[in-house]
């Protein structure tokens, strides 16, 4: 009896090393990610040795959109056609999202400002005015700490700027050698619901047809193994990060609109109004009824902001 069960162990434990080994090997290769995607309205770039996805519209005075994690240019869709009426509007999918490549990504803050700042170079964007959500938002702030311009601009969008939690689940997408290969297990079982369940949490105020639109669209883009392994990294990662640069934040020149929403829930409010606390040169804004995807449920609030920030004007805002 004991030999028996002796047995079956092995023969299970033989299962599951060879299971994981095998899924350690398929996590490396790039399957179920997308390299590039059928549309003229996007263009592709290389910027050392990654492939970066991204759109530009208008022309005039620039401004730079840098999206979440996870994010796309998508992230931004309800405002760029507005603003590049009258301006030039600069947005790409950061490193391991959308359909960026994630080439020598060590999943840091930094590397982002790196990114932004050869987009600001690479297409000649002259004084951006820089608008993050979330983890762009953070990145605006390390770019900000690092370059401390008294002439920069930016708009933050609730953002994480002090510390965030991580979820129990990125423990085994951020995994040694197995991370991938969870991540890539994740994208054909768990990951749909999960982005459903996320998004269902956050938008707030849109109606359910818009709501659908949004979680299938973030569904396909999100879903990828690149981009369930980078936002595991990055939010590994992300206290460390921000812990880097926040005892800096009382020193900052340069000149930051940050807006949040009153309901605290699933949003970074608190972090928001710390930050502008300590920000010499800020102005805090509270939206009502939305969640963290601002842009999304509050798109010409934003726009007004945005348009208010390129103008010089005091920043305020006036329903439409």
């Amino acid at each position: 009896m004991k030999t028996k069960k002796h047995t079956i162990l092995k023969k299970s434990v033989l299962i599951i090393v060879t299971f994981l080994i095998l899924l350690s090997l398929l996590g490396q290769t790039d399957l179920g990610n997308f390299s590039s995607q059928d549309n003229s309205e996007f263009n592709y770039v290389t910027i050392q040795k990654n492939t970066i996805r991204y759109l530009q519209k208008g022309q005039g005075k620039d401004i730079l959109l840098i999206h979440g994690s996870p994010g796309s240019i998508e992230d931004w869709n309800k405002i760029i056609d507005s603003l590049s009426v009258d301006y030039r509007v600069t947005a790409f999918d950061r490193l391991g999202h959308g359909y960026s490549s994630d080439y020598e990504y060590s999943h840091h803050i930094e590397d982002n400002a790196i990114l932004t700042n050869q987009i600001i170079k690479q297409f000649n964007l002259k004084s951006p005015l820089i608008v993050g959500h979330s983890y762009g938002g953070s990145t605006a702030a390390f770019m900000a700490v690092n370059d401390n311009n008294s002439d920069q601009k930016y708009i933050i969008l609730d953002s994480p700027l002090y510390e965030i939690k991580m979820q129990p689940i990125y423990m085994t997408t951020t995994l040694p050698v197995l991370g991938k290969g969870f991540s890539l297990l994740f994208s054909y079982t768990i990951s749909d619901m999960f982005i459903e369940n996320g998004l269902n949490d956050i938008l707030v105020s849109i109606d359910t047809n818009q709501r659908n639109t949004i979680i299938k669209q973030r569904q396909h883009i999100w879903s990828q193994p690149k981009v369930i392994f980078n936002k595991s990294m990055e939010t590994k990662n992300y206290n460390s990060d921000l812990k880097q640069i926040s005892n800096r934040y009382p020193n900052l020149k340069s000149h930051f609109t940050i807006v949040t929403t009153k309901d605290t829930l699933k949003t970074f409010r608190k972090d928001c109004e710390k930050f502008h606390k300590e920000i010499p040169n800020s102005s805090l804004i509270y939206l009502e009824n939305t969640g963290h995807y601002i842009q999304i449920e509050r798109p010409w609030a934003v726009l007004n902001i945005i348009r208010q920030k390129m103008e010089g004007q005091p920043s305020s805002y006036k329903k439409q």
